[in-house]
């Protein structure tokens, strides 16, 4: 007599069947109580879910964007509510509830948890060294935002990254042949050289020429250009990181049977490694010795990295904390900004008239000439540009960036709740006549706000998936005939305390990336059918482009001097 599973798989198929319709049948009907509460203070409604405990977790990783606007879609209120391993996650994108959780200085919010717990899921830090992270964070955080956001030395860390733009711009592409003689960048993007005339050409992939061309840039700007030489996987591990991000900080283990967490997870090692190399050859520096091998000269690595070092010695802090922590500085430094210059040079070349319009207005503080050659020698074009004219002048050109901003980017703040607190909307949110409505957000919570869901709201922005800047500018009221950019109808950069750190330092560096390669080189697409925008891969930070596109590139006719 043989034995059969099969009345067991029977069995357990139709229990699995029972638990999952049960599950959505009483998280279905609390829902709908709560959304019947006619309270003063409404609870938050929890969408209903089919897996008991799990909740929302299978839905968010797999498609994070599209199930949040489903939710937001369903939802009759401007919050809703998910459940993840039993607990709660607030999700608000009304743009008064969020200003009512993140722009208050009164909210019961703390934000330590959640740092602590992206630093350990997501960059590696020892869980047992909490208390030397906070010890030393306050001090390591001030020298960041003095470099970054605002303080004496902004911009000087401006003018040192202009002045890397400047002179790697026009090395671009090399219209070489042999890979020998190419760039780093160029050799990714699989070129192809293409006589033209007398002018060369070359086509190659635009994400991933970009993607390697601004993240060598910065690299080589924080961390030294032996960095990069020393470790030649640092910038495809970082892609690595970013891409299974997500996955990362849920905490998914390694052995789970998804690539880019796997991925990700080998990223983070090696470049944990190499972090530590480096904090240890600053310390050989900074204590009069040689740096071990394989460093031999750390002294262009940038102010902020040093001063971060020094803090970390200062404290004698464990390398548990100081890599992690830089490591997360470095992908901070770098996701971003690659992905949006790609977003900006394929929207205003492949919007008609777009690319003369913001050239015109840049030229000013963009401006390339070409030098006369000597002895027969041709010279390299010379770059010149002045980052804060693009950022104060240049209406335009800061318009297309947060349009790019706007449909290719979900910032969302985490908090935790403390105690129980009460949120109000305002009659701005509120659809027809109805009256605003307070909710009561619980104690021991996350709360997210989805700014994405607003910047992507068809009663805001229609329509909401055309790329137009020109929705974003108004007459200036200071300066005749001057167009200037809307204030406060996005919020790309966060709200508050929970604002990105870096905006300032990221908005003058893309545009100067932007306008630096727009007065060199003129691009087209290889496709017969013109410019197509590809689809996006939403991701932490920029979405990515779900496929490359091929462009064809060839150097700008240029004033001689």
């Amino acid at each position: 007599m043989t034995y059969s599973p099969a009345p067991v798989i029977l069995q357990a198929s139709v229990l699995l069947v029972i638990i999952l319709f049960s599950t959505r049948f009483i998280s279905g009907r609390k829902y709908r109580s709560e959304l019947a509460d006619a309270g003063d203070q409404r609870r938050v409604a929890t969408l209903p879910y089919w897996i008991p405990y799990l909740g929302h977790l299978f839905s968010l990783i797999a498609n994070p964007d599209r199930f949040l606007r489903a939710c937001s879609q369903q939802s009759q209120q401007g919050i809703f509510s998910l459940s993840v391993f039993s607990s709660k996650i607030y999700v608000v994108f009304a743009p008064s509830l969020i200003k009512a959780v993140f722009d208050n200085p009164n909210a019961p919010l703390e934000s330590d948890s959640t740092r602590w717990s992206l630093l350990v899921n997501v960059f590696g830090a020892d869980r047992r060294r909490k208390r030397d992270y906070l010890r030393v964070r306050g001090d390591v955080h001030t020298s960041f935002t003095n470099h970054i956001l605002s303080g004496p030395t902004l911009s000087e860390t401006i003018d040192v990254v202009v002045a890397r733009i400047q002179e790697q711009v026009p090395n671009l592409v090399s219209f070489s042949e042999s890979p020998v003689d190419q760039n780093f960048w160029e050799r990714t993007a699989f070129p192809i050289v293409q006589a033209d005339g007398s002018a060369p050409a070359v086509q190659v992939s635009l994400y991933a020429l970009i993607r390697n061309f601004v993240g060598h840039i910065g690299v080589s700007v924080f961390m030294g250009s032996e960095f990069a030489e020393i470790n030649p996987t640092a910038l495809e591990d970082l892609w690595d990181l970013d891409h299974g991000l997500t996955y990362l900080a849920l905490g998914l283990p390694r052995w789970l049977p998804i690539p880019s967490l796997t991925k990700a997870h080998i990223a983070r090692r090696r470049l944990g490694d190499a972090i530590d190399l480096f904090h240890r050859a600053l310390d050989k520096t900074a204590a009069g010795d040689e740096p071990d091998q394989p460093w031999r000269d750390v002294s262009d690595a940038s102010r902020l990295m040093r001063e971060r070092s020094a803090a970390w010695r200062e404290y004698g802090t464990h390398p548990g904390i100081k890599g992690p922590c830089d490591l997360g500085l470095l992908w901070a430094l770098s996701a971003k900004s690659k992905n949006l210059i790609f977003w900006m040079l394929v929207h205003i070349w492949a919007t008609p008239r777009l690319v003369n319009q913001v050239r015109d207005e840049t030229h000013k503080f963009a401006s390339a000439k070409q030098p006369r050659p000597m002895f027969g020698v041709p010279e390299p074009p010379r770059l010149e540009i002045d980052a804060d004219g693009l950022q104060q002048s240049c209406p335009l050109l800061k318009a297309c960036l947060y349009e790019c901003m706007r449909l290719h980017s979900s910032p969302t703040c985490l908090r935790s709740t403390e105690k129980d607190f009460v949120v109000t909307e305002t009659l701005a949110d509120v659809p027809g006549n109805k009256k605003p409505q307070s909710y009561v957000l619980e104690a021991g919570s996350l709360v997210a706000a989805s700014f994405g869901l607003h910047h992507r709201d068809t009663q805001s922005f229609e329509p909401q998936s055309a790329f137009q800047p020109e929705r974003l500018l108004k007459r200036s009221e200071t300066v005749e005939n001057q167009q200037t950019v809307l204030e406060g109808i996005l919020k790309p950069w966060g709200l508050g305390e929970s604002a990105c750190p870096g905006r300032v330092f990221a908005e003058r560096e893309v545009l100067a990336f932007v306008a630096g390669i727009l007065s060199l080189w003129n691009l087209e697409p290889a496709d017969a059918r013109g410019w197509i925008v590809p689809t996006q891969k939403l991701s932490v930070a920029i979405a990515v482009p779900s496929s490359d596109i091929r462009i064809r590139i060839q150097a700008r006719g240029l004033p001689k001097t």
